[in-house]
Formats: structure tokens, C-alpha cells, sequence
């Protein structure tokens, strides 16, 4: 029999953290009995423990790491927000665990950034220690607070140690990697170290940032993560930061070589790779849990909406594939239909908020398959499906049925609450807001009552409980409804308590620097109580000018009329644009104003910046107005302000469209009318641009021909007796209505007054009011190209602002008269130069 051979074993690691401690942590976390002091004499036990261990022969590197591991899980375990009191902070203990960060960074550096099993579980525990502290901040002293935490925690030597590894990450991890402490490092740089000096310009600390997070969503970690969602499982504080922290810095900043280590493109490459992952996931995993399709969906909603994204409209379309499967096939998709169509009609009214996300939802004609749930009763799929509509429905699809959709809407506000908060109110006024845009739906949101639901809800609102994003919507849809609605512009005067708490709102909006629901409330301002009298103010001033320099004419026989006019024309533009393509708006001023010379004003800050009174003021003194259309253009209430008053004025417009895809239509096609633009869509910006000039110089030169030569009246040949009998009365008749095609332009307003009247089109005169011979020919030339639509339009407008009928007859005859007025009158212009030549 073998004899036995003794096996020496190790001796058992010494204990940094005895029972009685423990205990008494774990206490804490139910009854809240540890003191600052209490903890503190913990720290010196946990010391003197540690120091006991050091001097022992038989420590070695795993004991070492053992014991540090001890003590970090044990200040893990306190209530973070007792590890901020002064005393704990300042204990040595706390140093001692910075003082590790710094050493397990270098220990990471010197073997080439990696770090073992144990050290890296070290590393994530001492962050976790200083993140939960600060992450636990009471709200008074929250900044104090997270102050003393980073005078602790940065030091000269961690910083060193950062920028040291952020450089050897950049260049060396580039693709999918597998280093856990990379996600640390983020973790603890995003939520402890930001605001830091970590270089010595802005440039190398957004280099330092974005090369954490890229490769933070580029790790295995964050698959992980992902995976975790998909089965429902709870997440870890790594597993939160990767797949929620780290997207709060996406898209990265950081776009060319001399600040980053990645390009524009091999960046651009990245966001097509994680789209690409996130459709294959939603292929591949058909079960998954609610919350895990509703965080890919807001992922990819926020791939979609970084702009210049070369893969847009591939992988918008790849989107709309899988949302569109999901609603048309429920029950194939999923255990839960009703939850996973929830989740699909909330990317859908997500993905609507991008202008250029719409332009592709239409051409995809989806209206038809969110009709299917606006027919289901009322509930939450309804609510979605119909914001959905809102945002996507053109002008066609809307007056094709403008009083069912204008009854939904009505049946939805009818529940609203003033005195009560509501947060589905928000998404309901945000789509009505959205719809006010289309002229025949506002005219029967109107005739059905809205306004009497919107005003008790804007002027009794309890202002403790509406929101002030409520309060925005609701301003801009009763401003959306006083245009071209006389009714409505009067019923909205009439109410003064409601203008008193407009005023109260645009006050206290001033006060909180709450930008738009300062324009909302101003605008609203101005069309009901101010702009009348603006108007009236100026037309004033523009009769006492009148007569002064007709006095002084009569006084020096010297008329200066045609001087004065040009010196009230302060700006050779004015430009009309949404903040939308604010990018473009200022290029196209800097190239008109810097470039050509031209005298411009624009509102530089838009929505930040000028009062509607300094608008008009603008427009007032510019002698062109360069309209920016757009459907955000469309949408908006100010720029639609800015449009209204410019046309009421009788200014020069020259249209420009910002967007390829985008087709005027409703109210601003009505402005438009028959006017040329220029197309900044399809045009390279420099061919544009001259586009531009050449158009402004020519209608420049027309109006100064305007003026140097005024069209002579058509006059009958007098000269003597013996001419006039060889004079052929037919042919003068003919020369005299060849003009008559010229003459329109000169009609003012009381020319075609005059001129309905005496054909008998009186039905027409309310349409026509306020309007001159040329842009009656504008609205004859609308007629001719769509007839049946404007037929629709104009009897609608009549009705719902003026209470009147349009009978088919009187349109088919203006017709007729406008026909014979204008075409006849050109075709038998042509016919004489025919017989002449």
C-alpha cells in the first residue's frame, strides 16, 4: 500500500469584511440605520484588515485581488447616496478605491489593453461605486454633489492614463470586439468624467467620446444586451448603458479626419451595418417581447433621421416592409396581435415626424391600411392610426372626405380636460394641429363646433396642470383658423377672457424663454387683435405721405412720386422660410447678399428671433419676397402668416421649392398660382442660384419698364374725316380686345369688382375681394388646370366664411366670361398677327 502523501494546502484568504458587517449592511437597505459615522468605522476596519494582509508573507496577487474584490462588493452594497455624505467621501477608503481605478488602467494599458476576469470585474465594481453615487444626487445639491465626486475621482494621473488608452482603442479595435472593460471605460466616462478637460480642445474630447461609444455599440457587450431585451430578462447597469446611454451620443459628431479616427464614410458604413442588424433581428426573432421591437423601432427612427445618411431610403423602405407585414398579418406575427400593433402604429407615427420619411410613406399609398384601424372602435389603435393620417394625407386625400375625418378629430377633443392632465391630449392636438394645414378639413372643423371645445380648453385650462406643449398646439390651431375665416377671426375677438389669457401666456412664456409657445401665443396676437390696426396705421401713413407730396408738388410743380416709392423699399428681398431648411435658407441669403450684392432681410434665428409686427414691417419694405415652400412650410403657422399677409399686400413673390419631391398645394398652392419657381431640389445649388438672379433681375426689369413706359389705353383713330371712313370697324374691335389680355393686369381691386358685376357674377365678388386684375388671371389659371377641385375649393371657402352658395352655374359662367376675356381674346391676338404678317 502506497504511503500517503501529504498535499500542502493554501491558506484561507483573510476576511476584509466580517459578519457583523455584513449584517449591518444588509440591515441598512431595509430599516435605514447606518450613519456617516457608523460607515466610516466600517472603512477603517475594512483598512486595517487590508493592511494586515499586505504584510503577511504568504499574500500573493490573487489574494490581493480578493481582498480589494471584498471590500468593493461590500461599499457597493451601501445606499449609494450615503457614500456622498462629506465624511464617508472623504475617507480613505474612497481614495484608495480611486486610487485602484488609476492602477487597474495602467495594469490594462501595459499588457496591451487587456485586462483578466477578476480585474475587470474590480474595474466595473469601483465604477459602479462612484456612478451609483452620483446617480443618486439629491435634487438641491445634485450639482455639489457630483462636484466633490469629481474632484475625488479625476486626477492628472487617471486622465493621462485615459487619453492614453482612448488612443491605443482607436486605432487597435476597430470592428467587433470583445474587451468588457471598453464598455466600463465608457460608463464611467459618460456618467463621471463629462465636462472634463480630457485634451485641451473641444475637438479631441468629442474624438475621445466618440470613440468610446462607437466602439461601446460595436462589442459583443452590447449583442448581449440586446439579447437580454429580446427574451424579456432584466438588465445589468452595463446592459442599460449600452442600450440606452450610448445612443444619446448617436449620431457621432465627430465627421472628419482631424478629429477622429473614423471617417465620414467608415461612419456613415457603421449606422448602415446597425440598420442591417436591427431588420435581420426583427426577421429572426418573431417572438420577441414587445419592449425589444419598441427599442429597435426608436433605434432605427433615429438611424433615419441623421441627416445626409446615404442608406435612407433603403432601409426606410426595409422598415416599412416588416411595420406593414405586422399590421396586415397580426396574428402570424406574434402571440400578442393587439400589443405588437400597438407597437407597429407607434414607429409608424414616430417615423411620420421626418418630413422626408412622409414623402416615402405616400408614395407606398399607405392610407388605405391605416383606414382599417381608424374604422375599429374607439381606443388606443384608432388614436394612432388617425395622428398617423394626420401627418401623411395629402391635400386630395383630405377633401375627398374632409367632414368624416374633421368629425373624428371632434369626437376626440370633445374629451378633453382643461382641468385635468392628459398625456394622449398631447399626441391629439399635435395631429389636429397637423391637419389645420389643409383648408377645406379647417373650414369644417370649424362648422362642426371645434372652436367651441379648443377656447374653454385654452382659456379655463388650470395652467398647474396643461402642459405647456398642450397649450402650444391648441394656440396654433385657433390661430390656423382665423385665416381666410372671417367667422372664426370674429368669434375668437368676441372672447376677450380668452385673448387675456393668450396675453397671460405669451408673458410667462417670455419669462421662461419657452420659445414657440411664445410665437404660438403672438401670432395669435396679431391676427386677432393687431394686424387690422397695423394695416390701417400704415395705410394711414402711406395717404399722409400721398398728400404731403402732392402739396409739395403743387407748391414747386415738381411731382416725386416715383422717388419716394423707391426709397421705401428698404430690401431688394425678404425671405419667407421654415426653420426646417434654415441650412439652406442661410445659404442662399449668403450667396444673394455676399456673392450678387443684394439687400436682404431675414430672420436668422427664426423661431428664436423677430416679432410677426417686425416681420410685416419686412415685407412692408421689401420689394420681392422669396418664398421658401416646403411641406414644413406648408405646415407651419407662421410661415403661412408670413405668406398671407405678403399676398394680401400685393407683393412681388418669387417662389423658390426647397425639396424635390414636394408639389404645392392647398393654400399655398393658391399663393403660388400660376408663378414660375425655382427648383432647389433638382438643381445643383450654383445652377440654382443663377436660376434665382436671372428671375430677380427680370421681374427687377419689368416693373422698371412698368414705370418708364405705362401702357397706353386702346384708342380709336381720330385724325380727320376722311381717315375715319377708311377706317374698318371690325378690325379696330379686334385690335382693341387683343389687348384685353394686357388690360387684366391693370384692373384694380374696384376693376374687378366692376367687371363681376356687369357679367352678373356678384356670387363671386366675396371670393375675389381684395384682389386685382393679374391675380384674377392667376385664379382663372388655377380654374382652367384643375377645375372641378378649385370648383369644390372656392363653394367651400364661400360657405364656411362667408354663408353663401356657389351655384354650379355662376362658376361654369365665370368660366365662360374669363374664357372669353382671356383665351378668346389672346387666340384672335394671334389670328391678326397671322393675317398682318
Amino acid at each position: 500500500m502506497p504511503a500517503e502523501v501529504d498535499i500542502e494546502l493554501p491558506p484561507p484568504a483573510p476576511i476584509m469584511v466580517n459578519a457583523r458587517n455584513l449584517s449591518s449592511i444588509e440591515s441598512d437597505s431595509l430599516v435605514d440605520t447606518l450613519t456617516a459615522d457608523d460607515i466610516c468605522k466600517m472603512f477603517d476596519e475594512f483598512l486595517t484588515e487590508f493592511e494586515r494582509m499586505e504584510k503577511r508573507d504568504t499574500t500573493t496577487t490573487q489574494t490581493f485581488l480578493d481582498a480589494v474584490e471584498e471590500i468593493t462588493n461590500a461599499v457597493l452594497s451601501i445606499l449609494p447616496y450615503k457614500l456622498l455624505d462629506s465624511k464617508v467621501l472623504a475617507h480613505p477608503l474612497m481614495r484608495f478605491l480611486n486610487q485602484m481605478l488609476s492602477d487597474l488602467l495602467a495594469n490594462w494599458r501595459a499588457t496591451e489593453a487587456r485586462l483578466n476576469i477578476q480585474e475587470s470585474d474590480i474595474f466595473l465594481k469601483i465604477v459602479l461605486v462612484f456612478v451609483h453615487a452620483v446617480e443618486h444626487t439629491s435634487p438641491a445639491n445634485a450639482n455639489a454633489d457630483l462636484q466633490r465626486v469629481k474632484d475625488l475621482v479625476v486626477t492628472k494621473t487617471l486622465l493621462d492614463l485615459l487619453r492614453e488608452l482612448t488612443n491605443y482603442i482607436a486605432l487597435n479595435k476597430n470592428g467587433m470586439n470583445d474587451d468588457p472593460n471598453i464598455c466600463t471605460l465608457g460608463l464611467m466616462t459618460v456618467k463621471l468624467l463629462k465636462g472634463c478637460t480630457l485634451y485641451y480642445n473641444i475637438d479631441r474630447n468629442t474624438y475621445f467620446n466618440d470613440s468610446l461609444i462607437f466602439n461601446c455599440l460595436d462589442s459583443y457587450d452590447y449583442i448581449q444586451a440586446l439579447r437580454q431585451l429580446q427574451n424579456g430578462q432584466s438588465l445589468n447597469d452595463i446592459e442599460r448603458f449600452l442600450l440606452y446611454t450610448c445612443w444619446e451620443y448617436v449620431p457621432f459628431s465627430s465627421q472628419n479626419s482631424k478629429t477622429t479616427a473614423y471617417s465620414a464614410a467608415f461612419i456613415d458604413q457603421f449606422y448602415d451595418d446597425a440598420l442591417a442588424r436591427f431588420e435581420l433581428t426583427l426577421d429572426q426573432e418573431p417572438s420577441m417581447s414587445t419592449n425589444a421591437r419598441t427599442y429597435i423601432f426608436e433605434r432605427c427612427q433615429q438611424l433615419l433621421n441623421i441627416q445626409n445618411f446615404s442608406s435612407f431610403d433603403k432601409h426606410a423602405n426595409n422598415i416599412f416592409d416588416r411595420l406593414t407585414k405586422m399590421l396586415e398579418k397580426p396574428s402570424s406575427t406574434t402571440p400578442h396581435p393587439d400589443a405588437m400593433v400597438i407597437v407597429a402604429l407607434n414607429a409608424f407615427l414616430n417615423l411620420s415626424k421626418n418630413v422626408d420619411i412622409r414623402t416615402i410613406m405616400r408614395k407606398r399609398q399607405l392610407t388605405s391600411l391605416f383606414n382599417k384601424y381608424i374604422s375599429n372602435e374607439a381606443g388606443e389603435q384608432q388614436k394612432l392610426a388617425l395622428s398617423i393620417l394626420a401627418e401623411i394625407m395629402d391635400e386630395k386625400e383630405i377633401n375627398d372626405n374632409p367632414t368624416e375625418m374633421a368629425k373624428i378629430f371632434i369626437d376626440q377633443i370633445n374629451k378633453l380636460d382643461p382641468n385635468k392632465y392628459d398625456p394622449d391630449v398631447d399626441n391629439t392636438l399635435s395631429s389636429l394641429n397637423a391637419m389645420m394645414q389643409h383648408e377645406e378639413f379647417k373650414n369644417e372643423f370649424v362648422r362642426q363646433g371645434g372652436l367651441d371645445i379648443l377656447i374653454p380648453f385654452v382659456r379655463d385650462g388650470d395652467p398647474e396642470i396643461q402642459s405647456d406643449k398642450q397649450l402650444e398646439d391648441a394656440i396654433k390651431i385657433l390661430w390656423s383658423c382665423t385665416f381666410n375665416n372671417p367667422a372664426a377671426l370674429n368669434t375668437i375677438k368676441q372672447n376677450e377672457k380668452l385673448m387675456t389669457r393668450v396675453n397671460d401666456l405669451l408673458e410667462k412664456s417670455k419669462e421662461n424663454e419657452n420659445t414657440t409657445l411664445e410665437k404660438a401665443a403672438e401670432g395669435l396676437i396679431w391676427k386677432v387683435e393687431k394686424e387690422e390696426k397695423f394695416i390701417e396705421e400704415r395705410a394711414a401713413q402711406a395717404e399722409k405721405k400721398k398728400q404731403e407730396k402732392k402739396r409739395k408738388a403743387e407748391e414747386t410743380g415738381v411731382a416725386e412720386e416715383e422717388e419716394e416709392e423707391e426709397e421705401e423699399q428698404k430690401y431688394d428681398l425678404m425671405i419667407s422660410y421654415c426653420w426646417a431648411e434654415s441650412e439652406l435658407a442661410h445659404r442662399i441669403f449668403g450667396h444673394l447678399s455676399e456673392k450678387l450684392g443684394y439687400k436682404i432681410w431675414i430672420d436668422i434665428e427664426q423661431m428664436h428671433g423677430s416679432t410677426i409686427e417686425a416681420m410685416a414691417n419686412a415685407v412692408d419694405g421689401a420689394e420681392f419676397i422669396l418664398m421658401c415652400m416646403s411641406e414644413s412650410y406648408k405646415r407651419s403657422a407662421n410661415c403661412k402668416s408670413e405668406a398671407e399677409y405678403a399676398f394680401n399686400r400685393k407683393k412681388h413673390i418669387v417662389p423658390i421649392k426647397m425639396k424635390k419631391e414636394y408639389v404645392p398645394d392647398g393654400w399655398l398652392g393658391f399663393i403660388l398660382g400660376t408663378r414660375l419657381y425655382i427648383d432647389f431640389g433638382t438643381y445643383e445649388f450654383e445652377q440654382a442660384m443663377k436660376l434665382l438672379d436671372s428671375e430677380i433681375q427680370l421681374q427687377k426689369k419689368k416693373r422698371k419698364e412698368a414705370k418708364l413706359f405705362p401702357r397706353q389705353e386702346a384708342t380709336v383713330i381720330t385724325t380727320s374725316d376722311e381717315n375715319r371712313d377708311n377706317v374698318k370697324e371690325e378690325k379696330i374691335c379686334c385690335k382693341d380686345s387683343s389687348k384685353m389680355k394686357s388690360d387684366i393686369f391693370d384692373w384694380t381691386e374696384k376693376n374687378v369688382r366692376d367687371f363681376l358685376r356687369k357679367h352678373k357674377l356678384t356670387a363671386m365678388i366675396p371670393l375675389c375681394n381684395r384682389i386685382n386684375g393679374e391675380e384674377l388671371n392667376e385664379l382663372y389659371s388655377m380654374c382652367k388646370t384643375n377645375s372641378s377641385t378649385m370648383y369644390r375649393s372656392l363653394k367651400s371657402e364661400l360657405l364656411h366664411c362667408y354663408n353663401k352658395i356657389l351655384p354650379i352655374a355662376v362658376y361654369l359662367r365665370f368660366m365662360s366670361v374669363m374664357r372669353s376675356v382671356c383665351d378668346d381674346a389672346l387666340l384672335s391676338s394671334r389670328e391678326i398677327i397671322s393675317e398682318s404678317d
